[in-house]
């Protein structure tokens, strides 16, 4: 806490000199920390600032970026795209470079930048966050890498062939083998299920959400305290678990489905990934149970407006609505129609009501119908 409260004293101070911020672009201030007469420092520095000015154009090229990123993560700083935006500017967080900090490499430095916005009415400073990346010193060239490969150059790795599947573990964790002759199972359900061939994957075990922004190079951000577990799949068949295990089959799930139903509506593939491999730690049986509940406390709920996923709403806080909303939706589907009829409407590109206009489901029966399949015994997908 004391590094993080220093830190942001100097933004402060960086920020606050009385230099005229430009908001139709990114104006990068130097920390008076950085030597700005070293010549691999000036190098630096010139190609961050067209670096900055030029991320949000694309982000699958940048010259000032190095190509073999783009090969492995696709978009390697999609972390950072149109981060300066804000409810006040386009350009309202500036980017301030607060180090350059030389590594055991001496053609590599970590360039630390942060990310702040300046209120003038009120005389405030906004940190939005303080990000790492990679600094490749190149004979005459600076190009930039992901935080990411460095931060993890020395974690273990572990091959699981059959599966596809490639983990980096965590040093501050032991490898949990039970969990990884679970993972490579439930892939081989998968693909047994929808008859496809394992995708490759790279799985980063974190042992929590903090490590997992730590690790793609965020020194802060504000949402790395705001859960204890949880992940996310990423674009490059990357899965990031910060729940200290070698299990998430719920992401993973996500990779498939994105391969193979690439217009697949996002409520669905929630409530897919639900009912393959529950939610969080619980299984779906587990949600679906508090669902029940969920509806016989809430009698009067009308259903058909529960579809955003993007809405934080839980149950006992532990149970998404419209991800077990979902899941009953397919569950239904599975029972009624069978599994055919389910690869069919995974498959659609209707809207979602028409979609589930295919399979007897409206806005105005829903609520009856979902509340019949909750009395039902519970079938399982694999």
């Amino acid at each position: 806490m004391k590094k993080l409260i220093f830190l942001f004293t100097v933004f402060l101070s960086c920020t606050g000199n009385g230099q005229v911020i430009k908001k139709d672009k990114l104006l990068l201030t130097i920390s008076p920390n950085i030597n700005k007469t070293d010549p691999v420092n000036k190098k630096i520095i010139q190609a961050l600032t067209d670096f900055l000015n030029t991320k949000n154009t694309s982000l699958a090229e940048n010259k000032n970026w190095i190509d073999s990123d783009f090969k492995k993560y696709v978009y390697p700083y999609f972390d950072i795209y149109n981060i300066e935006k804000s409810k006040y500017g386009e350009n309202f967080y500036q980017p301030t470079l607060t180090e350059i900090i030389s590594t055991e490499n001496e053609n590599q430095k970590i360039v630390k930048i942060s990310f702040i916005g300046h209120r003038s009415k009120t005389n405030e400073n906004l940190l939005k966050s303080v990000y790492n990346i990679i600094a490749n010193i190149k004979q005459d060239k600076i190009l930039f890498s992901s935080y990411l490969d460095y931060s993890t150059k020395n974690w273990e790795t572990i091959d699981i062939v059959k599966s596809n599947l490639k983990y980096k573990i965590s040093s501050n964790k032991k490898v949990n083998e039970g969990e990884i002759l679970n993972q490579h199972n439930d892939i081989e359900k998968i693909c047994n299920f929808f008859q496809c061939k394992p995708i490759a994957i790279t799985y980063y075990s974190c042992i929590n959400p903090k490590e997992i922004y730590n690790i793609k190079g965020f020194d802060y951000h504000p949402m790395m305290y705001v859960d204890k577990t949880g992940g996310i799949a990423e674009i490059g068949n990357i899965i990031f678990s910060g729940n200290n295990s070698e299990i998430y089959t719920h992401e993973i799930f996500h990779i498939y489905t994105n391969q193979l139903f690439p217009k697949i509506d996002k409520f669905i593939d929630e409530g897919l990934a639900t009912f393959i491999a529950g939610s969080g730690k619980f299984n779906y049986e587990w949600h679906r149970n508090k669902f029940a509940k969920f509806l016989n406390e809430n009698e009067d709920c009308n259903l058909a407006n529960l579809t955003n996923i993007y809405e934080r709403i839980y149950f006992e806080n532990e149970t998404s609505i419209p991800y077990v909303f979902s899941a009953l939706i397919l569950e239904r589907i599975l029972r009624i129609y069978g599994k055919e009829k389910l690869i069919e409407f995974l498959k659609s590109e209707k809207g979602l009501w028409k979609n589930l206009n295919t399979v007897g489901l409206t806005k105005e029966n829903i609520n009856e119908e979902i509340r019949k399949q909750i009395k039902m015994p519970v079938k399982i997908i694999l």
